[in-house]
């Protein structure tokens, strides 16, 4: 019999990984059950873009011990002969969550000289939650948008498309379709780059706020929280998916219906009603700050347009000043170096199909620093919001 019982608890202690949710993305690379080490990597979802994003459930922990989790790079590559670099899976820290819905940074993680990135977590519970950062998959969007709805009753919820992986892209209307000012605000063009919905979720629950109420009354809001909705449900990166992810598909011919389907609503917005301002909500490199991508032709603009461009950049300046103040000049994504590429992102779409007045931004929200939290990117969401109302009060689109 004390053998018997011996082995219940063995079994019970021993570590075990699920990835069986959605979001949910690991590769066990290998644990000791004796020195309650677990090491990971990333999955390659094939054509699916870059392997960075991991999210998991540990279970058989013993509460109060602290175990080891390691995470090193996806050694396949995830297109042609990349390998994606280690970086971009090893956060400073680790995110944890014991109930799956509130998250906590780890302790600062160690790397090692062979590239394998190590954080100790004291155990709070039999079963945690794991992941790159506090994520946020389809069913944390339809919560968000339909607490918006219930909060505010002019708000309309919208199906923009259905995935080429049949699932609906959601997106919500807040206000007066003929207003006087028509904003487009989206995020998660890339799936892994889940900062940029905890963003917009902190835009959003701001707008609907009192503090908005006088921003509401003359404007049309447009917002999606996720846009690669397919790779969000996985746990794919999709960034530089194959052929191309959203964010240069904005082309002639898409080959995502969600993207076919916002650039019809924005020409038909623009066409009707004029568009004030697009913004696309993203996260940058492993050292970036925040900061916004503005247009390449920015030093060239003048009148209105340059006007516009500039009080953006110096309003958001000085909305956006906590958790990390934004950089209070725009960055230029050098590296895309055709013209035809930049016209396929977004932005540049944007920008090409609208008028003068408009301006199209990407606000990149530093993901690297335990600041990031959920209530820390909110934050940024809250401080965009402020910005936007300053902006509009301001009528861009006077001469």
């Amino acid at each position: 019999m004390f053998l018997l019982s011996l082995f219940v608890i063995t079994a019970q202690a021993e570590l075990r990984v699920r990835t069986d949710f959605e979001g949910g993305n690991a590769e066990v690379v290998k644990i000791d059950q004796a020195t309650k080490t677990l090491r990971i990597m990333p999955a390659l979802h094939e054509g699916r873009g870059w392997p960075c994003w991991w999210s998991l459930k540990l279970e058989g922990l013993t509460v109060g011990e602290a175990f080891t989790l390691e995470v090193q790079a996806q050694n396949k590559p995830y297109r042609d002969k990349t390998v994606l670099a280690a970086s971009w899976c090893q956060p400073k820290c680790a995110w944890i969550s014991v109930d799956g819905e509130t998250w906590q940074p780890s302790a600062p993680g160690t790397l090692s000289a062979d590239k394998v990135m190590s954080y100790t977590i004291p155990a709070g519970a039999a079963q945690i939650s794991l992941a790159w950062g506090p994520p946020f998959v389809p069913a944390d969007a339809d919560k968000l948008l339909t607490d918006i709805a219930a909060k505010l009753p002019e708000a309309k919820r919208f199906e923009l498309a259905k995935t080429r992986g049949g699932r609906p892209v959601q997106g919500i209307r807040i206000g007066n379709e003929n207003a006087a000012h028509q904003v487009w605000v989206g995020s998660r063009q890339h799936a892994w780059e889940a900062g940029g919905s905890q963003v917009g979720r902190g835009f959003i629950q701001w707008y609907a706020s009192d503090a908005a109420r006088a921003l509401r009354a003359n404007t049309c809001l447009h917002f999606i929280p996720i846009m690669d909705v397919d790779n969000a449900a996985i746990g794919a990166g999709g960034k530089d998916a194959v052929p191309r992810d959203h964010n240069r598909d904005w082309a002639a011919e898409p080959i995502y219906p969600e993207v076919a389907a916002a650039q019809r609503m924005i020409r038909d917005i623009h066409t009707k009603h004029g568009l004030d301002v697009f913004i696309d909500l993203h996260n940058p490199a492993p050292k970036d700050p925040v900061f916004f991508f503005g247009p390449f032709a920015f030093e060239r603009m003048t009148g209105v347009q340059q006007r516009n461009y500039q009080r953006w950049i110096d309003i958001a300046a000085a909305s956006i000043v906590e958790p990390l103040k934004v950089d209070p000049k725009y960055h230029f994504a050098n590296y895309v170096k055709t013209e035809e590429e930049r016209g396929r992102m977004s932005s540049g779409w944007v920008r090409a199909n609208t008028g003068a007045a408009t301006i199209s931004v990407t606000l990149e929200t530093c993901w690297n620093s335990p600041l990031m939290s959920v209530e820390g990117y909110g934050k940024i969401g809250a401080g965009l919001g402020r910005a936007l109302m300053t902006y509009l009060q301001e009528n861009p689109r006077r001469e």
